[in-house]
């Protein structure tokens, strides 16, 4: 059921995704990764110097040996480059003063422009003369991005479309990049790594998240809204925490939007909030909105703030998700 909407200026941004079992032991953890890095093998072939696999827009034929990567989304296909260890050469750039809080792939990102890797272009505003520009032995990002100028980018590298939250996991989309460029041990490293972090935190707070209800909000000019296949959303739900009623309707699969008048009316069952506001200024606004004020999670003190940089990402974004999520907890 959608709940109604009212326009009224004053709040900003939208949240956050990856859906593993909080409750697999590291021997289930370990069996999984391997099971589904041989999935994906099976979909990959080598030939010669170069490796194919299968993507949602077809066969992809990737070099061996790859000297220089361009992302064009920057954030889930430039933390699975990063994560990977590939050699980034170009990447998109936010707007300058757009977002106040530090980005979760910041350490990564300045050693890789150390070593050569430039900002190509305004993040959403893909310029195909710069990639083309940058000479680069393979384009990765996601599907929506890639397919609109899918000829123009194949024209100048190999291109490797990648999912987002809607349409795949993080742990999938850097399997299949993996065995596009022979890294496959190291994402399942990064896959064991953060299933292990998961039930350290599901354990260490588990009355926490059993006893007190969870929602992640975004805001923007015109409604306070919560999805449910963000990043923050799912490792919420990977932790097994509790849902406010407003989260739970989104994961059955409800249009979860209120306006601000009805900020009590949708968010007042839950225990704790992370709220997902890009603009300072905004934040600032919602600190001092009325209604607001007068939910009991923001009474009692139990909320956090995020932005987009969490929206979605790779293993670098979850472990800094992680991070916001227990530090949300740990004021319970």
């Amino acid at each position: 059921m959608k709940k109604s909407i009212f326009y009224l200026p004053a709040i900003l941004a939208t949240a956050s995704l990856a859906i593993i079992s909080c409750s697999s032991s590291p021997e289930d953890s370990a069996e999984s990764s391997a099971e589904s890095a041989s999935a994906n093998a099976d979909q990959s072939t080598s030939s010669g110097n170069a490796r194919t696999v299968n993507t949602v827009l077809g066969e992809v034929t990737v070099p061996a040996d790859i000297d220089s990567v361009v992302v064009l989304e920057g954030r889930r296909d430039l933390d699975i480059v990063l994560s990977l260890g590939l050699p980034l050469t170009g990447m998109p750039y936010e707007e300058a003063g757009s977002l106040d809080l530090e980005s979760p792939l910041a350490d990564e990102l300045a050693e890789a422009k150390e070593s050569g890797a430039e900002e190509l272009f305004l993040a959403d505003e893909i310029n195909v003369e710069s990639i083309a520009a940058a000479k680069p032995d393979l384009i990765i990002s996601r599907v929506d991005d890639v397919e609109p100028i899918q000829d123009k980018l194949e024209a100048i590298a190999p291109v490797l479309a990648i999912g987002d939250q809607s349409t795949s996991t993080w742990q999938e989309d850097l399997q299949l990049v993996a065995e596009a460029t022979g890294t496959e041990e190291r994402a399942a490293e990064l896959i064991d790594d953060y299933e292990s972090q998961v039930a350290e935190l599901s354990e260490e707070y588990a009355d926490v998240l059993a006893e007190n209800s969870f929602v992640p909000l975004s805001y923007n000019e015109e409604q306070i809204e919560t999805r449910p296949n963000r990043l923050l959303s799912t490792i919420l739900r990977d932790l097994g925490a509790k849902s406010s009623d407003a989260f739970q309707a989104a994961i059955d699969g409800e249009e979860v939007a209120y306006s601000p008048e009805q900020t009590l009316e949708g968010f007042e069952d839950a225990d704790g909030i992370i709220a997902l506001v890009n603009d300072p200024q905004v934040w600032e606004d919602v600190q001092n909105d009325a209604l607001f004020n007068k939910l009991p999670a923001v009474q009692n003190g139990h909320i956090v703030r995020s932005d987009k940089q969490t929206h979605e990402g790779g293993p670098l974004t979850a472990t800094h998700s992680l991070k916001v999520i227990e530090e949300l907890l740990k004021t319970f």
